[in-house]
């Protein structure tokens, strides 16, 4: 019989898309931040433990906060030939998700100590370990910052593990809240010493439950503000980094430099007011070469270009047309446009298969007027598509919303102003909205601001106001293998029209495959 704990975990795994066939290979690696306050608080006992165990067939991993692994020991060096040998490495993501159920993922689904004996793990790679797990809580935000294991073969359980286990956690929860302590102190110095070499000047220093200013940075920011520069600064690995241009909640322009004193433990933040109108009223000037704007499904693809060519009269062609209209047709108004000279758009090339690609090649390569082309990647796997790209030689890139979510509020109060709402979103509402991963990018925000716009017309939008906004993506951090996969799905589905069958088909992957790495990546369709 199952216990009632390991078969909800089972479901959970199952639901996910995880088949007890797959491997923890499958799960992302990320590279882990050796300085995390996690580390620092652990690594005193996870070399006590080492030492205690040195020569067992017993082995320790320690996983942060998202439940990826940041450290492993070992008795022997048998035994982490087997552990690394089924995907279990630093950087591994150890979710239900990713791993199934064992006693890192499902204690930190559970958030309570959890021992995973044998068949009980739901991916049959794992059944050969049992495994006991102890959350690592933190003492003063009660949140959890990670998960201590002990993990050894199936046959070799020792009922003393277990208070080992219990007593070394404890001592981690301690000395977290002596780092935090500390690291909070450091902080405090750095916020000081930053306002006394600025004498004045807006300073913010921000930590997990810590937030100073000083008068002028008071005077400035908001709470919709705050949460804009938490964004800005979640990097873990980042120590300091510069935004020369930050539209603030009033309205002002700024300058925005962070840096990270102690990591783990919050930043310093130095703003500086610039002097110019929040939106400038500036002309497009036309461009005398051909260009191309590329970006994910709904990055304002199509306004950028508008923007661009606003000084131009072209006539403007959608590749997405194709599914209603004919090839020879729709390429017949091509060449007729490029035939008489003037100025052509034509957006979405992505969605043009090789032929239509190959003979758009031919016609824009010998027009004699100016052409500008948009698509969703740079790096097409369709030779024709980099061909027709390389026409173009100027290129603008548009970031996913994801990675400049400190540009939201700006964004969200441009669109009301356009819908004319005299409702405003709440500062809780704002921080949901920018802890949100928008796969749909601009379009996705739009239409969660016109809806929030029609259901509440006046007075304040809060955060239970808000649709799509849920639970926060784990992938904040997304590992350039994990944004790369993320890419491809959502350009192959917006070129397959949506269809998953016809989008595991093109990427080589099953159908259960592509559902567990939607919801991984939080990729709506």
């Amino acid at each position: 019989m199952v216990r009632e704990q390991i078969a909800r975990s089972w479901q959970r795994s199952a639901s996910s898309g995880l088949e007890p066939a797959h491997t923890l290979e499958s799960a992302s690696l990320r590279d882990v931040d050796r300085r995390s306050r996690l580390l620092a608080a652990a690594n005193p006992v996870l070399d006590r433990m080492e030492n205690v165990l040195d020569g067992s067939g017993y082995c320790v991993l320690l996983a942060d906060r998202d439940a990826r692994l940041v450290d492993l020991r070992f008795g022997t060096r048998e035994l982490r030939d087997i552990v690394f040998g089924v995907g279990a490495v630093v950087g591994r993501s150890f979710t239900e998700e990713a791993s199934g159920t064992n006693s890192i993922a499902t204690t930190f689904e559970l958030r309570t100590p959890l021992a995973v004996r044998g068949d009980e793990h739901y991916i049959e790679s794992m059944k050969q370990f049992s495994c006991y797990g102890y959350p690592l809580i933190h003492p003063v935000t009660k949140r959890i910052e990670g998960v201590l294991d002990i993990t050894f073969s199936a046959r070799e359980d020792n009922p003393l593990l277990l208070p080992i286990l219990a007593q070394s956690a404890q001592d981690i929860q301690g000395r977290l809240l002596a780092e935090t302590r500390s690291g909070e102190q450091r902080l405090f110095h750095a916020f000081q010493h930053a306002s006394a070499r600025r004498r004045g000047a807006p300073v913010v220093a921000i930590a997990d439950e810590l937030l100073l200013e000083n008068t002028s940075a008071a005077q400035l920011v908001d709470a919709v503000d705050h949460a804009a520069l938490r964004s800005l600064t979640d990097d873990a690995v980042r120590r300091s980094g510069v935004v020369d241009s930050l539209a603030l909640n009033s309205g002002v322009l700024v300058t925005v430099r962070w840096e990270r004193p102690v990591s783990g433990a919050g930043v310093v933040i130095e703003i500086d007011v610039r002097h110019r109108p929040v939106r400038p009223a500036a002309t497009a000037v036309p461009s005398a070469k051909p260009l191309c704007v590329l970006g994910e499904p709904g990055t304002g693809k199509s306004t950028t270009l508008a923007r661009l060519t606003a000084a131009r009269v072209p006539r403007w062609f959608d590749a997405a047309d194709l599914v209603t209209t004919t090839p020879a047709a729709w390429l017949t108004a091509v060449e007729d446009a490029v035939g008489a000279g003037g100025d052509v758009v034509v957006e979405n090339v992505h969605l043009t298969d090789g032929p239509v690609a190959h003979r758009l090649f031919e016609l824009l390569e010998s027009a004699q007027g100016w052409f500008a082309l948009s698509g969703s990647t740079r790096d097409s796997t369709e030779p024709e598509h980099r061909r027709l790209l390389s026409l173009c030689a100027d290129t603008v890139e548009l970031s996913p919303l994801r990675s400049r979510r400190h540009e939201i509020p700006d964004l969200v109060r441009a669109m009301m102003a356009e819908l004319g709402a005299r409702a405003h979103f709440t500062a809780g509402a704002m921080s949901a909205l920018i802890d949100h991963d928008w796969p749909g990018n601009i379009g996705e925000l739009r239409r969660e601001v016109t809806d929030a716009a029609a259901r509440r017309s006046v007075g304040d939008i809060t955060e239970h106001d808000l649709v799509r906004p849920g639970s926060r993506c784990t992938a904040r951090s997304l590992t350039a293998l994990d944004a790369a996969m993320r890419d491809a799905i959502v350009h192959e589905l917006a070129r397959c029209g949506g269809n998953k069958a016809a989008t595991a088909d093109s990427l080589g992957i099953s159908r259960t495959t592509l559902y567990k790495r939607m919801k991984q990546l939080s990729i709506q369709g």
